[in-house]
């Protein structure tokens, strides 16, 4: 049954998983708060379905989200569910190790969906109800050689959502991490990297909206990469590196 009174803002939200996920909760008959840098991705969002609100956003400016939770607030759309969607991906090992992408990078995928949780959490707990999802990745469960750069970011993320989880729960809120496999999307189009299980964008997206009904702390697919990487993490690493390697065609962790 749909779940009219519902809001829910999607941050990342002009393609891949954010997309989908605007299109799910629309046609749910949820309210969806559709942000990201590409107005015109937002716009054709808002087309698409009536009951999509642009709000672009730049999540590497702290005064844009501050300003956006703000006004959120004062129009009485505090969302039930926020889902930080927002990031990029440089593939590959040392040739993505420059000032500029590791910045980038970190500031997207990291600092982004701290500046989020920072500004929201205060008026959540206020209210008393509210969940939070943070997608990350299944490559933050380990290092592995084609995400130098992006890898660290997605650790990054699910070190803070264990960290605060307890808050969260002190404060009578949801906090959710999604790890995600290879996911078809314009970031994974790259012929160098070999991509198991991997799923469609719009696959994902109800696999994550089914899990964070359920109020999953984690949400992580498929299962079988889920399960294949957490094992890595109990071999030594003269075995995970001979193991890691399998999963990079040549030339495509330089």
């Amino acid at each position: 049954m749909a779940e009219q009174s519902k809001c829910v803002w999607i941050i990342g939200a002009t393609s891949g998983i954010g997309a989908e996920l605007c299109r799910l909760y629309a046609e749910d008959g949820w309210q969806v708060i559709a942000s990201g840098r590409r107005v015109e991705k937002l716009e054709g969002l808002k087309t698409a379905h009536a009951s999509v609100r642009a709000l672009p956003l730049d999540v590497t400016s702290n005064d844009q989200i501050a300003f956006a939770v703000e006004q959120l607030h004062a129009d009485g759309c505090l969302p039930d569910l926020t889902v930080y969607c927002a990031g990029v991906f440089h593939v590959g090992g040392l040739s993505t190790l420059t000032n500029e992408v590791c910045m980038n990078a970190m500031d997207t995928n990291y600092f982004g969906a701290v500046r989020t949780i920072h500004n929201m959490f205060p008026l959540l707990k206020e209210r008393g109800s509210g969940q939070v999802a943070i997608i990350s990745s299944l490559s933050g469960y380990g290092g592995l050689p084609y995400a130098a750069s992006y890898g660290p970011t997605k650790a990054a993320l699910i070190n803070l959502c264990e960290a605060l989880k307890p808050s969260f729960d002190r404060a009578n809120l949801s906090l959710s991490v999604i790890n995600p496999g290879f996911v078809k999307t314009a970031m994974t189009e790259n012929g160098k990297l070999s991509m198991p299980f991997i799923i469609t964008a719009e696959q994902a997206a109800k696999r994550i909206k089914s899990g964070l009904h359920k109020k999953r702390f984690e949400i992580a697919f498929p299962f079988p990469l889920v399960a294949g990487l957490k094992m890595l993490k109990l071999v030594p690493y003269w075995a995970y590196f001979r193991l890691v390697g399998l999963t990079v065609k040549k030339g495509s962790s330089s």
